[in-house]
């Protein structure tokens, strides 16, 4: 099972969305540890929920900054993360039909952790550096 932790070579040197990206690493270490660790429906759903919300969030900051910069690469980027919704909306329906499975855990460790790393270091490390060689800081 791939787990994800933050280091140096996931910074896009942008401290909001880095700060960001730090957050929704611990929380989605949270929900593989509360399904992995059986914390029972309540508090897997309390993590499952908090990473959709918190995903939400990330993105309307990203999407905000891509739009207000005129980033070229807007309507990819968006799409990855409309892409991404979906899967999560997939997976918090698995649990509610399901459970906290460990093919849920296995889901939600594998997918997220792949997705977020790839994502991070492909696609948001070029709008950082877009916004870096624009001088352009994002307020938190």
């Amino acid at each position: 099972m791939r787990k994800i932790q933050w280091d140096e070579s996931l910074s896009i040197g942008v401290p909001l969305i880095d700060e960001q990206h730090k957050i929704w690493i611990k929380h989605l270490s949270d929900v593989a540890v509360a399904i992995e660790a059986i914390q029972g429906p309540r508090r897997v759903a309390e993590a499952l929920g908090f990473l959709l919300e918190y995903t939400g969030t990330h993105f309307a900051t990203e999407e905000k900054a891509m739009a207000d910069s005129q980033y070229e690469g807007f309507d990819e980027h968006r799409c990855k993360h409309q892409e991404l919704k979906a899967t999560l909306i997939d997976l918090e329906g698995e649990f509610k039909e399901d459970g906290a499975t460990h093919i849920l855990a296995e889901s939600v460790n594998t997918f997220m952790a792949n997705w977020l790393a790839d994502h991070i270091k492909e696609v948001d490390l070029k709008f950082g550096a877009f916004l870096r060689e624009k001088g352009i800081v994002l307020a938190g």
